[in-house]
């Protein structure tokens, strides 16, 4: 048989595996618990991506182990195209540093479909610290080294590595208090009970505005709109760029033409104005990023925060 028709006979033999593939709903597992930014997306995801695959779509919530478990998931599912999953900073850039167990190698055992959206962080401080600007706080905190205390959400969440990555830029040394979660940081911050913090520009927006918080910079490549006169943290003189991301993957090995499609008709979704008007009423912004955009996205994010682990020798708890 000549090349040409082996290349023939080879498609042949595809396209029955291609089609098997999708007479099924598509899942997408979500590794967190109902009601989080990610499940979210993922059922904004799964009303309208039906339209474009000419399937179902159905949200699987596999949470715990800091995201891992869903992860795995994703990792351990026949590379078919049925099962993709939802990424985020934590689970593809911090957890793989922190736990020697995490089960996976999130540069290795899973093939990016999209980047989709993006939650920004601010950096705020209470009214007892004589600071309003980041230049004030390094100069205050190089100062008196260690005197200053930042809260975050947790050992090893995304807030407490976005404020070693703060520390590790800037120079200067605080101490860290961790709450476990976000709502009590929230509430230690109206408190006055720390200093400063980095939380969810939602979040915190409320208590910016009436006030109680001073804002100092938000963590993005570009001012949120919300807090038009807040700088980011590059105008405010520090080299940082920091924000929660999300996106799609699947296992290694699905098809090359599944593969496209998903990351075609995800990106149609989360490039139609409404998708981002209603991405943007969760206070998040829509990143569609291709998946060779964000491959490479997630490599750099993962040197970043390998580095900040490994810097301030942070260990999962």
């Amino acid at each position: 048989m000549t090349r040409r028709g082996l290349l023939a006979a080879g498609g042949a033999l595809a396209l029955p595996a291609l089609a098997r593939a999708q007479d099924g709903p598509v899942r997408i597992v979500v590794p967190a618990p109902p009601g989080a930014f990610n499940d979210g997306l993922a059922r904004l995801l799964a009303d309208r991506l039906p339209a474009g695959l000419g399937q179902n779509v159905v949200v699987d919530n596999k949470a715990g182990a800091g995201g891992m478990i869903g992860t795995r998931e994703v990792v351990q599912a026949r590379p078919d195209g049925r099962t993709i999953g939802i990424a985020n900073t934590a689970t593809m850039a911090i957890n793989p540093h922190l736990f020697s167990n995490a089960g996976y190698d999130p540069l290795t055992d899973l093939t990016p479909i999209c980047g989709s959206a993006e939650i920004m962080i601010v950096m705020v401080a209470t009214q007892r610290v004589p600071v309003s600007t980041v230049a004030e706080l390094v100069a205050a905190a190089k100062a008196r080294p260690g005197a200053l205390n930042y809260a975050s959400a947790g050992i090893g969440g995304s807030t407490h590595l976005a404020f070693e990555l703060f520390k590790l830029r800037a120079g200067v040394d605080l101490t860290h208090v961790p709450y476990r979660g976000a709502a009590p940081v929230a509430t230690a911050l109206l408190a006055r009970e720390i200093d400063v913090a980095f939380e969810g520009v939602p979040l915190m927006l409320p208590h910016i505005q009436n006030g109680t918080l001073k804002p100092l910079a938000v963590s993005g490549s570009s001012r949120h709109p919300a807090l038009p006169n807040v700088p980011t943290m590059k105008e405010a003189g520090i080299n940082y760029e920091m924000a929660i991301w999300f996106g799609l993957i699947a296992p290694n090995g699905v098809p090359a033409p599944i593969l496209a499609k998903l990351e075609a008709e995800t990106l149609k979704v989360m490039r139609d104005p409404a998708m981002a008007e209603r991405v943007a009423s969760q206070g998040a912004r829509v990143t569609p990023r291709s998946a060779a955009e964000f491959g490479a996205f997630m490599r750099a994010e993962n040197a970043k925060f390998g580095e900040v682990v490994r810097t301030a020798n942070i260990r999962a708890q």
